[in-house]
């Protein structure tokens, strides 16, 4: 979905702050496998995945390790470099053909002073970052391969089909011989 069609729709944003997301936003086209973000970088934006599927990862042990999925409709930021001016530890890579705008933060931040609603879109995105992240920090802390990938299974089932297993296997903790004896497991 769209930018400006999913803001309207979802957090009643008037037209005037509509059409000022419109004008200083930029839309870019990114093929399966390229990079969005390098890992190190600066940069100031908030992005918005209006198609495809994009991940968020490092580099340990000179491997990359998926740390999160964003899918259609969620946006997604490296926090350490967009509020702190720090390089960021993360990149950003497509896993498959994407659709992103990309929104300078200063944009938001111009708007949120005078707006509740783009307050109120802030908090939205800020809250659902919060609880996804504590959420999979919860599930690598406590929870058994089998239980991450089942839970994987039921919130975000279309991953399965979307990413290869190497990401979804980083992304689990796990081995993609380990994910193959769980999936293995499951049938």
């Amino acid at each position: 979905m769209q930018l400006i069609p999913y803001l309207k729709a979802n957090f009643g944003l008037d037209d005037t702050v509509l059409q000022q997301f419109d004008m200083a936003t930029s839309t870019k086209k990114f093929t399966r496998k390229q990079i969005v973000l390098e890992t190190g970088h600066y940069s100031k934006n908030v992005f918005f995945v209006e198609s495809g599927l994009v991940r968020l990862f490092y580099y340990k042990g000179g491997r990359d390790i998926t740390h999160f999925f964003f899918g259609e409709k969620r946006f997604l930021a490296t926090s350490e470099s967009v509020f702190y001016n720090n390089a960021s530890i993360y990149g950003i890579e497509a896993v498959e053909d994407s659709i992103i705008r990309i929104i300078p933060y200063s944009l938001i931040e111009e708007l949120a002073a005078d707006s509740i609603a783009v307050n109120k879109l802030i908090q939205s995105i800020l809250l659902e970052s919060l609880v996804a992240f504590s959420s999979r920090l919860h599930a690598l802390q406590f929870e058994s391969a089998q239980e991450r990938y089942h839970q994987l299974l039921r919130s975000n089932p279309d991953i399965l089909l979307r990413a290869p297993l190497g990401d979804i296997a980083s992304y689990l903790g796990v081995s993609q011989q380990t994910l193959s004896v769980i999936r293995s497991q499951r049938k």
